[in-house]
């Protein structure tokens, strides 16, 4: 089955440790956040398709503010911490991860320290991929089956450094196939209104576009 994955970096007023990047990606608006969960949903079954949410970085956001409206729609999320920010301020520590979890959420790795893995060392890369995955684990008392790559940015050898996760997310804005190993993402952008959803599904699927974004999956995966 085809899937559309929705991923939110940040809820709420923006944090004092948010930079200008990351600014763009933050949803300030709880309300909007909670309209396109449900817009998801419909979105996602009016095309007969399955559906996630998704969370990168770690914010404490992700339960303060991203956790209640999933709960109320018994919709779950994979949480992405980046390992080497459990328990500083502003994000996620082993007590909320394990409250997420509780809560039916999943959690996965987003690396050690937010780094880029196309540039990364081997030395880096088993920090980045092994030692975070350990550190989430422990902290969260749960298996980390599932990573997303910061920036979206990887290549053939990141793919092989990764393997160890069952699934990996990428940032290419496409439709996903939901039993693939690399599964594309849509990322809330501060220019999102109601109706982004829709629109990016009938987007992805005009038959140029698709074809475009077959080709730019393929050219990164064997770069």
């Amino acid at each position: 089955m085809n899937r559309i994955t929705i991923n939110f970096h940040g809820l709420g007023p923006l944090p004092a440790h948010v930079d200008a990047g990351e600014a763009k990606v933050w949803c300030t608006d709880p309300g909007l956040y909670a309209d396109l969960l449900d817009e998801t949903r419909a979105e996602a079954e009016a095309h007969q398709l399955d559906y996630l949410i998704t969370f990168d970085d770690g914010n404490l956001s992700d339960i303060e503010i991203g956790l209640k409206p999933l709960a109320d729609r018994q919709m779950a999320a994979i949480i992405f911490p980046c390992a080497g920010r459990i328990g500083q301020k502003g994000y996620l520590d082993q007590a909320a991860l394990r409250e997420l979890v509780a809560a039916g959420m999943e959690i996965g790795s987003h690396g050690w320290s937010h780094t880029d893995w196309r540039r990364a060392s081997p030395q880096v890369m088993k920090q980045e991929v092994c030692e975070a995955k350990d550190r989430i684990e422990q902290a969260a008392g749960v298996r980390v089956m599932t990573a997303a790559i910061p920036f979206g940015s990887y290549s053939r050898r990141v793919l092989k450094d990764a393997a160890a996760f069952q699934t990996v997310f990428t940032s290419d804005a496409a439709i996903a196939d939901a039993t693939a190993h690399v599964q594309p993402r849509f990322s809330y952008t501060s220019d999102w209104r109601p109706g982004s959803v829709g629109r990016a599904i009938a987007a992805s699927r005009r038959p140029l576009r698709r074809l475009r974004q077959s080709l730019a999956l393929t050219y990164k995966s064997l770069r």
